[in-house]
């Protein structure tokens, strides 16, 4: 498998992101177990979807702020 690219994210991309991974009916939210370590080059750790790895790739605290926002789509 070869890495995601290293890229910004527009946040309506990640909300959108969120919106599809989040199945209300079954309650399936999205959890730091969804995501996996990117291979890419730099002094920071990130992450992309296991599931959707052409979405990108995204730092600790957007999928922090990614895996609150689909729980609060249920609310």
């Amino acid at each position: 498998m070869t890495n995601p690219k290293l890229e910004i994210i527009p946040f309506d991309t990640i909300a959108k992101a969120v919106k599809n991974c989040t199945d209300i009916k079954s309650n399936n939210f999205l959890t730091w177990s969804d995501f996996s370590n990117a291979d890419v080059p730099c002094n920071k750790l990130y992450y992309y979807l296991t599931d959707d790895p052409e979405l990108g790739t995204f730092d600790s605290d957007t999928v922090d702020e990614m895996i609150e926002d689909s729980h609060e789509v249920k609310k």
